[in-house]
């Protein structure tokens, strides 16, 4: 495997907690914690099958738009209507998900170590570079990378393609950060390094190639790539 250079940090549910929400769905639409949770988990969940379905589909849409129709249905299976400032009052929680504890000193020593560190999402730029600045993380990154340049999502491979050509090196040299399994499998099918954060231990997907790095936290990562 090619000396990493770069490292390419997935922002939802690796840098930033996507659960993080629950807070703000809670407080405006004054629910119990149960149905909080519910509503949670089905938002994250529908976000990711329609960024899935746009791509195969052929239909591309900003992430933005996805996160937003997935609230729709999070909230309609649940039979709940918010009104109009309601909703837009919980969907903007996307600009404010907290980042992990460790996000932004391990964004800062891997920098210090000589690494390009990107961000590297789904995401559409403008509600990148709002979290990235909401949760602290932008003075750490040398780039923001959007799978919004090529209209469609992770894991189609020319999404990693584009952030090896951005950061102007082979993909072989370029590693995907990510606590997201399948995101971690369609790195490495795309010929990328994969270094997948597996905070719950969880199994490796059953398709696609078996990552080359495998940590529990965030803040692990800095000793593991030294070490190797």
């Amino acid at each position: 495997m090619a000396e990493t250079t770069a490292l390419c940090f997935d922002m939802y549910g690796t840098l930033c907690d996507t659960s993080s929400v629950t807070r703000r769905l809670g407080e405006v639409l004054d629910l119990s914690g149960v149905l909080t949770d519910a509503v949670d988990e089905t938002w994250r969940r529908k976000q990711l099958q329609y960024s899935y379905q746009a791509a195969q589909m052929d239909a591309y849409e900003p992430f933005w738009e996805i996160t937003g129709k997935a609230l729709d249905y999070a909230l309609a299976e649940y039979d709940i209507e918010p009104t109009d400032g309601e909703r837009q009052r919980v969907v903007e929680a996307y600009d404010h998900l907290s980042p992990y504890p460790d996000a932004a000193a391990t964004l800062e020593e891997l920098g210090d170590a000589g690494y390009t560190v990107t961000v590297l999402s789904n995401g559409n730029p403008a509600m990148l570079e709002r979290l990235a600045a909401n949760a602290g993380l932008e003075p750490y990154l040398d780039d923001i990378i959007s799978a919004d340049e090529v209209k469609t999502f992770k894991p189609d491979p020319v999404v990693y393609e584009n952030a090896a050509s951005r950061v102007g090196s082979d993909i072989e040299a370029c590693r995907l950060v990510s606590a997201n399994a399948w995101d971690a499998a369609g790195a490495g099918s795309a010929g990328m390094g994969v270094a997948w954060v597996n905070r719950r231990r969880d199994p490796p997907e059953a398709i696609g190639p078996t990552p080359t790095t495998v940590v529990d936290s965030l803040s692990r990562l800095p000793d593991v790539l030294a070490s190797e």
